[in-house]
């Protein structure tokens, strides 16, 4: 295909990588970013051997390595002492592992080679309508009424609560889960968490973890990402209680974890994540396509989203650097990432209540056999393979043939 000019809303790890990839292969990228001056903010992310894959294929690997902590394993525990999960990345393959790292250093990452890479990135422009021009090319349209382009092709990647599937009217749903999580960083000089994400669950009210976090973005002192799961409309009464009684209530599942908590000092040093279902129709319309958390939002029960995104990002370089036209490119996209982002979406909402919810049966179904399955080879080799992001389902087998190059971790 002839070199393009395109247009993508969004500097995070969908819209960053893509503009990397489609920069890198000759294509005219400008970039649409609504925050005025992007920082590495954020908390704890997995990056598991797909992402890992994509990270060496742009030669970002090797940082991200070093900045983050290596996982061997997850593992979740009852609050009565029964094992509910524990996965070892190398029941996939005997060099699997996955990366704790702080969100802030994979943007970073990305877009310091984004700046490197792309025509032009315009900071603190909102992005609300996409019209399509008489010839079949795509402008945008800011919130202050100033429409730049027309583009070949607009890649929307601007996070799970963009308007933008609205405005380019592919039918979808975006549905808020009823819960979600509290974060806090903790410098963990003693590296007390390393290893694996370790998990603490009562029923599925309460669940605990802790996520080895690598150095951050500052480069210093190691750090362990706290989550604590809550339904959205318990943060007032969270914020109510105090942080006195929260962390009497982690202590109390976990001792080890007083250095971490002495240092929360007020409720605005801790952060609230939200989760939301997003399922749209076809990830496309005309020349405008949606990547990230923009077309598949899940709940991070898999620790996937960042994962997906990249891999989105690849496959779509592939498919524009393999046709005729952008219409034919992006219905092979769709086709392309139909069963991988099928499974992973299906996975994300069937297992969430099992972790986050007030039902009473549905914990008790987990404690009694997910630990069993984890020590069975055939469930314990799917289940592992689904941590890592490389599962499409029952009846297919590996991931995309995307031919990825990572030496570490071969694609299955």
């Amino acid at each position: 295909m002839k070199a393009l000019n395109v247009a993508i809303i969004g500097s995070g790890t969908a819209g960053a990588a893509a503009g990397i990839l489609l920069s890198r292969s000759g294509h005219n990228v400008t970039v649409f970013e609504r925050v005025e001056d992007p920082k590495a903010i954020g908390a704890g992310i997995m990056m598991q051997p797909s992402g890992m894959d994509v990270l060496h294929a742009l030669g970002l690997a090797e940082g991200i390595i070093t900045a983050g902590a290596r996982i061997d394993s997850l593992k979740a525990t009852t609050t009565t002492g029964r094992t509910v999960l524990d996965l070892d990345y190398r029941t996939y393959h005997a060099e699997a592992y996955g990366i704790g790292l702080h969100r802030g250093v994979l943007f970073s990452t990305l877009y310091e080679a984004l700046n490197a890479s792309v025509t032009q990135i315009h900071t603190g422009v909102e992005i609300v309508h996409i019209p399509i021009t008489p010839s079949g090319r795509a402008a945008v349209r800011d919130s202050h009424e100033v429409t730049y382009g027309p583009f070949d092709l607009v890649i929307v990647a601007s996070g799970a609560r963009t308007g933008l599937r609205d405005a380019v009217g592919i039918p979808h749903k975006n549905r808020p889960y009823p819960w979600g999580a509290l974060w806090f960083v903790a410098e963990d000089p003693h590296r007390q968490f390393d290893g694996a994400l370790t998990q603490y669950l009562q029923r599925a009210h309460t669940m605990l973890g802790f996520l080895p976090t690598g150095v951050g973005p500052e480069g210093r002192v190691p750090l362990t990402s706290l989550f604590w799961s809550l339904p959205r409309d318990g943060l007032l009464t969270w914020r109510e209680k105090g942080l006195t009684a929260w962390k009497n209530e982690i202590l109390a599942l976990e001792p080890a974890a007083e250095e971490l908590v002495d240092q929360i000092e007020h409720v605005d040093q801790v952060l609230f994540a939200p989760y939301f279902d997003v399922v749209m129709k076809r990830p496309y319309q005309g020349p405008v396509v949606f990547l990230g958390d923009s077309a598949h939002a899940t709940s991070p029960q898999l620790g996937q989203g960042c994962n997906l995104a990249l891999v989105d990002a690849w496959a779509l370089s592939l498919v524009l650097n393999d046709c005729d036209s952008i219409a034919e490119g992006l219905a092979n996209y769709g086709r392309l990432r139909k069963a991988h982002l099928g499974y992973y979406q299906w996975a994300s909402r069937a297992l969430t209540p099992f972790f986050q919810s007030h039902s009473v049966i549905l914990p008790w179904l987990r404690d009694r056999f997910m630990g069993l399955a984890c020590r069975m080879p055939f469930t314990a080799r799917i289940m592992t393979a689904s941590m890592c992001g490389r599962y499409r389902g029952f009846f297919r087998r590996g991931i995309e043939p995307l031919s990825l190059p990572n030496p570490e971790v071969p694609p299955s």
